[in-house]
């Protein structure tokens, strides 16, 4: 991860990012007395628009030899992610070097006995040896679906040598599965309170505090059914009145610890988990909001060569507007030996947008936690090449902005999305005919994001209003 602070809130260090498909479906038993072997099988109906119905099947196939993953497997996995985390992500072959002594100090454990590192290389085999089957449950970011697919989430591989006669265990690697690398780079991920999840006690208190958080989706509650939050979970019991005693310790220790303010039954089945609002204040100023635009700024990172982690690091820190204005300044700049490594500097320190290499701070843009930058001499005059000013947006013609409006607005009354109209800031259209409307877009970013992911959208909406056999062009003139 960068080395980026966060002014407005410097008591809350960053959320660790957890794959967010580990977070939604069961992998852990929490409540077996004895490790199982046998296969745990989760299977859920999602219903989407038009009645249209999508079963999912998610299978955990546990080792014959290590069994089932339970309660100290799933400290492991979060104690991984935050391994990865301090690395600064995510490597893009996947693979991690790492000693049993660094897992153990996330995990806490004072105790550094052969027998402690001895549980934690069984916990990193155990996981290892799992597979996991998907049937349209697991979720590819980087293919935008749900997959049919089979998998484990890494192999380890331990070795030991020995320098002037002391064992040192420090080669040891994990290698993650391909899946879950491209979801990680994609930021298909769940931001973990590690703090807090330490805290606790319990181990379903731990695994119901990953559920409700992910499953509230940033709201101040969860209304769902008690079968459904025992599958999750998972917990083996049949009857509502002995899954409510499972869960009530669990409760009970995640009101006291301020996660939740109250647990309400409705009927026989029925529950909702209502959220503190103190900690949903606090997570809140730990991760990203969800809006379309931190998204779209993140994304523009990404396709510039900025990994994933340090895109978000960038847009919580900075605000996605500034993100926004210096991917898009690059292209202006002479004399850039790496658009990644400008765009994180200027970014960093509100560079001036001069070339590259003389490119001097400025006052920041509106960012209330941008901080100051010292200033720098200003280049020799006859070594500043100024950037070149792009030419002003064209004039709307009129009837393709109202097509323009109304097209958005069919759009938008058909999805769940009520932000769309912030992908398409900056854009003007220019010409409307009885086959086509054409709009201009800022840079070629622009041009390439719509015509891959909006256009098929837009189409039906514009044949409709236009004709058949109306289509969107996209225009774009540096």
């Amino acid at each position: 991860m960068s080395n980026l602070q966060w002014p407005l809130f410097p008591e809350y260090a960053p959320l660790v990012g957890a794959e967010q498909n580990l977070e939604e479906f069961p992998l852990f038993e929490l409540k077996a007395r004895k490790r199982g072997t046998k296969a745990r099988v989760f299977k859920k109906e999602v219903r989407g628009e038009g009645g249209v119905s999508l079963n999912q099947v998610w299978k955990v196939m546990p080792s014959g030899e290590y069994g089932m993953p339970g309660p100290l497997d799933q400290d492991v996995l979060l104690a991984v992610w935050q391994l990865l985390q301090q690395r600064g992500g995510m490597p893009k072959d996947g693979e991690i070097g790492f000693s049993l002594y660094e897992l153990r100090k996330i995990l806490g454990w004072s105790d550094d006995s052969g027998g402690a590192y001895r549980e934690i290389r069984d916990s990193l085999l155990r996981i290892a040896t799992t597979s996991m089957q998907s049937k349209n449950a697991f979720y590819s970011a980087e293919e935008k679906r749900r997959i049919v697919d089979t998998f484990n989430i890494w192999s380890v591989h331990f070795a030991e040598h020995e320098v002037r006669g002391q064992t040192v265990r420090e080669r040891h690697v994990l290698r993650f599965h391909p899946i879950f690398i491209r979801n990680y780079v994609a930021q298909y991920l769940r931001g973990i309170d590690s703090d807090f999840y330490w805290g606790l006690r319990s181990p379903i208190s731990k695994r119901l505090y990953r559920l409700v958080d992910l499953q509230r989706a940033g709201g101040l509650s969860w209304e769902t059914d008690l079968f459904g939050v025992r599958d999750q979970v998972p917990l083996d019991y049949q009857y509502p009145s002995q899954i409510k005693r499972a869960l009530q310790k669990a409760h009970d220790e995640l009101t006291e610890k301020d996660f939740l303010s109250g647990v309400e039954y409705e009927g026989k089945t029925r529950v909702t988990y209502n959220i503190s609002r103190a900690f949903a204040r606090r997570q809140k100023a730990r991760e990203l909001s969800g809006e379309p635009k931190e998204a779209f700024a993140v994304e523009r990172l990404i396709l510039e060569g900025i990994d994933g982690q340090t895109a978000r690091d960038l847009v919580l820190a900075h605000g996605p507007d500034k993100c926004l204005f210096y991917a898009g300044a690059v292209d202006g700049q002479r004399r850039v030996a790496s658009r990644a490594g400008w765009i994180v500097a200027a970014i960093k320190e509100g560079w001036a947008i001069k070339d590259a290499t003389q490119a001097t701070p400025q006052d920041p843009l509106p960012d209330s936690s941008e901080r100051s930058v010292p200033a720098r001499d200003p280049a020799p005059a006859n070594e500043a090449n100024e950037a070149t000013v792009p030419p002003p947006p064209p004039e709307p013609d009129a009837a393709a902005a109202e097509a323009w409006a109304s097209v958005l607005g069919d759009v938008s009354s058909g999805t769940d999305d009520s932000y769309l109209g912030v992908w398409f800031d900056g854009i003007v259209p220019v010409g409307l005919s009885n086959t086509a409307l054409t709009v201009w877009v800022p840079n070629p970013f622009a041009k390439e994001y719509i015509e891959t992911r909006f256009k098929n959208t837009i189409e039906p909406a514009l044949e409709a209003r236009i004709g058949e056999g109306a289509r969107l062009r996209v225009t774009y003139h540096p």
